[in-house]
């Protein structure tokens, strides 16, 4: 079993639950002291934790081992989503993590259709349990909610920059990333919302250094393109498959 703990929770070799980890320790997985646990801080670090005291209310462990992590993708790839309805942003963060996102920016466009305030701190839950979950080592950032224009400035600061848009003259992905070279160390998706960027908001990214292509000849949800398009990029430089 993972669990992620913040550093201030390790303090020389020992480490200190949350009070909702110990009940899970406790309750849910009934472990007894003396299972080890695996834990991580955002370090890189994976640390093998032997358990000294297990109670619902409080659980402490010592660190008996550590490794570097294994599953941390190898480039930085930053998804720019479109805030999507329902429950489906929840989706975006899982999937997205476990596929090898480092960072999530949710964006409003001029199609977005936002129907409640954003759920910030589910949100972060959602990718913490997503990074125990998928072995990674690190936790995903969680960037506030930004207007579409107010990112613009900041695309010239990656590598790479691609926006997902449909049209008979826009290139697959694919097709642009054969005259890539290796792998970039800072990656941008932009996704947009149900019914896609607008002209305008297409050729404002274009002018900040972004490149537009599209994914195929199937019609893509908007929380599926992003993970999608993530999956394309690590396996085109060697993360997936």
């Amino acid at each position: 079993m993972r669990f992620f703990v913040p550093p201030e929770s390790i303090r020389g070799t020992q480490v200190y639950f949350s009070p909702e980890q110990s009940r899970q320790i406790a309750r849910v997985l009934r472990l007894e002291r003396g299972a080890a646990v695996f834990v991580f801080d955002n370090s890189g670090w994976v640390y093998t934790v032997r358990l000294e005291q297990v109670s619902s209310r409080a659980a402490w462990g010592t660190i008996v081992g550590r490794e570097k992590g294994q599953a941390d993708p190898p480039f930085h790839i930053t998804l720019y989503q479109s805030l999507v309805k329902g429950e489906r942003m929840d989706w975006v963060l899982q999937k997205g993590t476990e596929v090898g996102i480092s960072e999530f920016i949710p964006i409003i466009t001029a199609r977005t259709v936002v129907r409640r305030r954003e759920k910030r701190a589910r949100w972060k839950r959602i990718l913490i349990e997503a990074t125990e979950q998928c072995g990674r080592s690190r936790v995903p950032t969680l960037q506030d909610v930004q207007m579409f224009p107010h990112i613009l400035q900041d695309l010239p600061t990656y590598d790479k920059v691609f926006l997902a848009h449909t049209g008979e003259d826009i290139p697959r992905l694919r097709e642009v990333l054969r005259e890539q070279g290796g792998p970039p160390k800072q990656v941008a998706l932009l996704i947009g919302p149900e019914g896609g960027f607008t002209q305008e908001e297409v050729e404002a990214a274009h002018g900040h250094t972004a490149t537009i292509v599209h994914l195929g000849p199937r019609i893509l949800r908007a929380e599926t393109a992003g993970v999608i398009a993530a999956a394309i990029l690590m396996h085109y430089w060697g993360d997936l498959a």
